[in-house]
């Protein structure tokens, strides 16, 4: 477990009530003999922005909570949808991973952008946003029981982030902000060198 602040979404009732649909049809579809799924619990069910890192000194705290409101202000509210389950092996996580929805991912760019704004060089950045739902034991073979599960679930709200800190089996929140840009910002562009 990290104690480092992370910047999260985490979903509203709604979106806890379709993830735990999504994990009983997991744990439904899990075959005898398969093994054993160590389930999250749904209070920490979350999408991880960015990974910050480890130190974060308490002066530089005040940039980042300003550059995370600068980032919240650029970013529509939007959804997402649960495209399929993949297991990890590296790490054994067994996670629900989105359609591709450019507004998720460029949310967990600003969140990066909103780091490195306040003096910090990110741990590193989100790619493949996801919730983990379960755990196996790490370096298993592919678990394809995995692929035939419906993944058809209500579409995942996103209207906000939190600033989130892991003291131990839980997550607490130590700020939040509500997203409230109108549009998505534009992909950068790189000029043409000649």
């Amino acid at each position: 477990m990290s104690q480092a602040p992370f910047p999260a979404w985490r979903p509203s009732a709604v979106g806890r009530a379709a993830l735990a649909t999504l994990s009983h049809r997991m744990q439904t579809a899990c075959p005898p003999g398969a093994p054993s799924l160590h389930l999250r619990r749904a209070d920490q069910w979350h999408v991880t922005l960015c990974f910050i890192g480890h130190e974060i000194g308490a002066a530089v705290m005040p940039a980042l909570l300003d550059a995370f409101s600068d980032a919240a202000a650029r970013i529509p509210p939007h959804a997402w949808s649960v495209e399929r389950l993949a297991y990890w092996p590296q790490s054994g996580a067994v996670v629900a991973l989105p359609h591709p929805c450019p507004a998720l991912q460029a949310l967990c760019d600003a969140t990066r952008d909103a780091v490195r704004r306040s003096g910090i060089v990110p741990a590193q950045a989100t790619t493949r946003p996801h919730v983990t739902l379960a755990y196996l034991d790490t370096g298993l073979a592919p678990q394809s029981w995995l692929d035939p599960i419906d993944c058809a679930v209500e579409p995942l709200a996103v209207d906000g982030f939190e600033l989130l800190f892991n003291p131990g089996g839980r997550y607490d929140a130590l700020a939040a902000w509500p997203l409230t840009g109108t549009s998505l910002p534009s992909p950068p562009h790189q000029a043409a060198l000649f």
